[in-house]
């Protein structure tokens, strides 16, 4: 999976340092208030979402990545955007490039988390772009609102 050639790239290549492209699909989800779900972990705070597993549709990813992270069973309605983060190992001497399909996406129910090292947080708009992690996923909330 690669994003389409006028996608942003966030974040910058190093010299020497070896990149995965490691395929990803996040939702972008309001409730009734327009607050966003975000998820904070360990190591970070992220958009509903993840890794897209092989053969799998986007859609099917990140349905699937928002019952287990959060227990939510989403639905997603349109693509919002593609963007690329690069990410680096702490050492800068291995990269994942996180090529993400971004949708805007509805709650539909709700069921038990199975990772419950994630925790769902609903933040207005800007303080979801102050504390998300990448800015990807901050961009993908400032591009749902237009």
């Amino acid at each position: 999976m690669s994003s389409p050639p006028d996608s942003p790239v966030f974040g910058t290549r190093l010299p020497g340092c070896a990149y995965v492209v490691r395929p990803s699909a996040y939702a972008v989800l309001r409730d009734e208030d327009g607050r966003i779900a975000v998820v904070r972990a360990a190591r970070g705070w992220f958009l509903p979402g993840g890794g897209i597993e092989l053969d799998e549709a986007a859609e099917r990813a990140v349905e699937r990545e928002a019952r287990e992270e959060c227990g939510l069973v989403i639905q997603p309605r349109r693509v919002i955007g593609n963007a690329t983060e690069i990410v680096h190992s702490p050492a800068g001497t291995a990269g994942v490039d996180k090529v993400s399909v971004f949708f805007d996406a509805v709650v539909m129910g709700a069921i038990p988390a199975a990772e419950l090292e994630h925790e769902l947080v609903l933040l207005r708009p800007a303080e979801a772009v102050a504390r998300l992690s990448q800015k990807s996923h901050r961009w993908a909330v400032v591009k749902s609102a237009g």
